[in-house]
């Protein structure tokens, strides 16, 4: 009786399975290497020279921080523990530019609750408590924040001041200094601006290049220009960007103001990164950062580097 031979594996069988074990390692590894992009903090540094800065506010350094965006991996505790870490650094005043707190991919497919945002946002703020700012720690609100009171309320328990539509003014005895909130809330900026003469310093804190336009049209009530700089957020710098796209889905003047210094018609500009991730903890071809500016008294200029830490 003849006997029958067994059927011999086919090689390239075998070949099929390493190359899907080995493009699933690449592909695991690149998702890695992107969380790591978002973990690593970038801080940043800049002098910006502006006309009407008070000689006596010269040297005051501001920390601006915005879409913290705590979600998913990045917990409330590790965001302010990013943030205590600068203290290091002893800036003058604290600035956060909103978007403090949202639900990634996984929050919302298991029905992720606003309770639940206001309480990581909560905590957050809880962690900001013992940071020091000898001029104050002032915030604005994002798109994402919810109520406006019960946000002001969150900051207030640990000194920050919500200054939504409004101008905090930073008197040190002999000259003083203004800031300028514009967050998600509505705001008349031709008003605000007519509080102030075209050689007053103000400084606009704006959550989004959206509103550039409206301070950029509004003039002091003398006429002239009333802002000397604007710092804003909300892009995250497009988050994953390759090929000149972004995953994100921004408006043109997000497009156009995506990151970086801007010379927005002779007013300086800083669009942030941002600390944080819209939707996942990932990032591509951009940077979380954190920005550590120097004021100076002079022709308006700015220069910057930068330094990088790990959360």
């Amino acid at each position: 009786m003849a006997r029958t031979k067994k059927p011999v594996p086919k090689p390239r069988r075998r070949f099929g399975l390493w190359i899907g074990l080995a493009l699933a390692a690449a592909i695991i590894g690149f998702l890695v290497w992107m969380h790591l992009c978002a973990r690593i903090v970038h801080v940043r540094y800049a002098e910006v020279h502006l006309d009407d800065l008070p000689a006596s506010f010269d040297g005051t350094t501001l920390l601006y921080v915005s879409d913290v965006d705590v979600c998913g991996l990045n917990k409330p505790w590790q965001a302010a523990r990013t943030i205590q870490r600068l203290q290091a650094l002893e800036p003058d005043v604290l600035l956060l530019g909103g978007d403090y707190a949202s639900a990634d991919l996984l929050d919302r497919l298991n029905g992720h609750t606003s309770a639940e945002e206001s309480a990581a946002r909560g905590s957050f703020f809880a962690g900001l408590a013992g940071f020091n700012a000898p001029l104050g720690k002032l915030a604005i609100s994002g798109d994402g924040d919810g109520d406006a009171s019960q946000l002001a309320l969150q900051m207030s328990a640990s000194g920050v001041q919500l200054i939504d539509g409004g101008a905090q003014i930073l008197d040190n005895g002999t000259d003083s200094l203004a800031i300028v909130g514009l967050g998600s809330q509505p705001a008349d900026v031709t008003a605000i601006a007519s509080q102030f003469s075209s050689a007053d310093c103000v400084l606009v804190l704006a959550h989004s290049p959206d509103q550039l336009i409206g301070v950029q049209i509004a003039e002091a009530a003398d006429g002239g220009a009333w802002a000397d700089l604007v710092l804003a957020g909300h892009t995250h710098g497009g988050q994953v960007r390759l090929f000149g796209r972004t995953a994100l889905s921004l408006t043109e003047m997000e497009e156009r103001y995506l990151a970086g210094w801007y010379d927005g018609d002779t007013l300086p500009v800083l669009v942030t990164q941002g600390l944080g991730c819209e939707g996942a903890n990932f990032r591509l071809g951009t940077q979380a950062e954190v920005w550590f500016i120097t004021l100076r008294t002079g022709s308006s200029t700015s220069g910057e580097s930068e330094g990088a830490s790990s959360r």
